[in-house]
């Protein structure tokens, strides 16, 4: 089963991070990062964030914007899995510069996708 949860909708679950769903989430890049989307797949074992990184493949390359995604699993998505009681097995993050719909692929829009675990609190990077 899956089931899609826009941002407004996760947010009325309540206690979230909002800086989550706010635009220009502050990362170590400095790109211009945004929330566009959480997922939960397979009876919330496998949780996606999706991210919009319109400035990925220009101004920024897949090394520059590699540690982002371990801050924002740690410091953003973390957070809003405990404060709403999910806990997956898999976090899916991905940064798109440009929005595509979820499962549609776009060969003009470059996409960056990593894996991580949760664990004690912290997000461990999965190489896939």
């Amino acid at each position: 089963m899956r089931r899609y949860i826009g941002a407004l909708a996760l947010g009325a679950l309540g206690g979230m991070a909002t800086s989550v769903w706010a635009n220009d989430i502050p990362v170590p890049s400095g790109q211009p990062l945004s929330f566009l989307q959480f997922i939960s797949e397979d009876d919330g074992a496998l949780v996606r964030f999706r991210f919009l990184a319109p400035q990925i493949g220009t101004g920024y390359d897949y090394m520059t914007v590699f540690p982002d995604f371990q801050v924002l699993c740690d410091q953003q998505v973390v957070p809003v899995l405990d404060q709403n009681g999910l806990t997956p097995t898999r976090i899916v993050l991905s940064m798109s510069a440009a929005e595509v719909e979820f499962g549609q692929d776009d060969p003009d829009v470059l996409q960056f996708f990593e894996i991580f675990r949760p664990e004690n609190g912290i997000c461990i990077w999965e190489e896939f």
